[in-house]
């Protein structure tokens, strides 16, 4: 597998803006983020070129795009109407980070610089990051169905992908307490810097703690993959983005990269998000439904009080995470 540096994906990036510019008059800006962008180096051989287009129009649908099997294209359509008030974004948890470091590609009406720099502005200001973590911290407790007093419970059935999600928010709460958020394949190594340049080793141990703990053996983990790849395979839709067809590959080196580096246990919370959408669109007496029934035994998910348990303890890990935050906040002011 040939490398691919990062001169190189960003010139496809400002390629590919110039040909949809050109094409489309209603785009007034164009820029990249996400890892390219960051300049963070490839996960398994492989990245996501994450793209993003202003449209002065209606925007048009994502778009994800296979160029090779290591690399997406992930070109996201954005009303110019989102970036109207660019201090406000400070404390999106998504949005400010997106536009605190990002490689402009086309603005030639500088529509994107005037919300950048006003966004940008004191972006790591204390309140500005506990304000970007409690919005996350948000969304977690949405995906759960509680709301804040602590010993809630789920106002509402909470399903595997809430489940994913929540954990996914409540990780990133921790995160954007040092750093940008994470998503997919780079969750767990955001997660685990941030635990320790926060100085709480239990951010990440109680994460992995949720999936059976840090230990899983590289060849039961290749058994896991082989029949992750299956699923994937047979459920794979385009019209979701997160099991889109491009991205099987790129999910696949990352996922290798992890059992190679002795860290398997870390692919386990994106196998589960990515699995558990590619059954949904098989049939209940699919060949695929006895090894995901495995899988789910295995992560202690299958039966609907294991099921439960497993709930109860992401909203202890949520509970956790907020203490912590709050923590942070006090300390530095927030």
């Amino acid at each position: 597998m040939t490398l691919i540096d990062r001169a190189t994906l960003i010139k496809i990036a400002r390629d590919t803006a110039a040909q949809r510019m050109a094409a489309r008059p209603s785009l007034v800006s164009a820029y990249l983020t996400g890892s390219v962008a960051a300049g963070e180096p490839l996960l398994g051989g492989a990245t996501d070129i994450d793209l993003i287009l202003i449209d002065n129009a209606e925007p048009l649908g994502r778009e994800v795009l296979r160029l090779t099997d290591q690399v997406i294209l992930d070109i996201q359509y954005r009303a110019r109407s989102e970036y109207a008030n660019p201090k406000s974004l400070r404390v999106h948890p998504w949005r400010g980070p997106e536009l605190c470091e990002p490689v402009f590609l086309h603005d030639p009406a500088h529509v994107f610089e005037l919300a950048q720099s006003s966004a940008r502005g004191q972006f790591h200001r204390p309140d500005f990051v506990a304000a970007r973590a409690r919005a996350f911290l948000a969304l977690a407790r949405g995906e759960l169905h509680v709301g804040l007093l602590p010993g809630q419970e789920p106002t509402a059935p909470v399903t595997l992908a809430n489940f994913c999600q929540a954990l996914l928010y409540s990780a990133n709460a921790a995160i954007s307490l040092t750093g940008f958020p994470g998503a997919g394949r780079r969750l767990l190594m955001k997660l685990e810097a941030a635990s320790r340049r926060l100085g709480q080793p239990a951010i990440y141990d109680d994460f992995l703690a949720l999936f059976g703990g840090p230990q899983l053996d590289s060849g039961q983990a290749q058994v896991l993959l082989t029949d992750w790849s299956a699923a994937y395979r047979a459920g794979q839709t385009a019209a979701d983005e997160l099991i889109h067809p491009a991205r099987r590959t790129v999910y696949e080196g990352g996922f290798q990269a992890q059992i190679q580096a002795d860290r398997a246990a870390e692919s386990l919370w994106l196998m589960l998000y990515t699995w558990q959408a590619v059954i949904r669109h098989l049939p209940g007496d699919s060949p695929h439904a006895e090894p995901w029934t495995a899988f789910l035994e295995r992560l202690r998910l299958a039966s609907p009080a294991d099921f439960r348990a497993r709930v109860n303890a992401a909203l202890a890990y949520l509970t956790r995470i907020d203490e912590w935050v709050e923590t942070w906040a006090d300390q530095n002011g927030a």
